[in-house]
């Protein structure tokens, strides 16, 4: 007599934690690109968080300042480069955070890269890729495209509304 075995629970199981790895994956890199256009706020709030420990303050006072300092680094850049006056000063706050930006990019994804190889041009080629992709999101995040793209935000206030003739919005048609 031959039995044949459907999938049995223990192969169904696996294959599910496979698919819940990968999205958790695709989620982790998904996450690295996100924090690493945070670089800098992030990068001057630990440096400071180190230093005020290293001078006799608590912990806790030392990661409230270091929290806040990130915070007004962030708001700051982000002031500047919305709206200051001349295109050298963004250029200049563009830099600032998109330096940082990429150097985290290219050693978060070199890490995982290596994992999974060691040699060829994978290693090479897909590090630099995540240095420039994390550069971009530093300066779409400086710039509030991303907010402005989920549609957050009032239209009214916004600098940029007035350059937008009324007859070319979809909106003035209905209307």
């Amino acid at each position: 007599m031959v039995v044949v075995e459907s999938a049995s629970p223990r192969r169904t199981l696996v294959t599910f934690m496979l698919i819940l790895g990968a999205a958790a994956g695709l989620y982790l890199i998904w996450l690295l690109f996100r924090l690493a256009a945070l670089a800098l706020p992030l990068g001057t709030g630990i440096a400071l968080a180190f230093e005020l420990q290293d001078r006799g303050y608590g912990i806790g006072a030392a990661l409230a300042m270091a929290f806040l300092a990130g915070l007004l680094l962030h708001l700051a850049g982000r002031h500047l480069y919305a709206h200051g006056g001349s295109t050298l000063l963004r250029a200049c706050v563009a830099m600032l955070f998109l330096l940082p930006a990429g150097v985290a990019g290219y050693y978060g994804m070199t890490g995982i890269v290596r994992l999974f190889a060691t040699e060829g041009m994978l290693v090479t080629i897909l590090p630099i890729l995540a240095a420039v992709a994390a550069a971009v999101a530093a300066v779409r995040g400086l710039d509030g495209s991303s907010v402005d793209a989920i549609g957050v935000g009032d239209r009214e206030c916004d600098d940029r509304a007035s350059a937008i003739p009324a007859s070319a919005s979809p909106a003035s048609d209905r209307l």
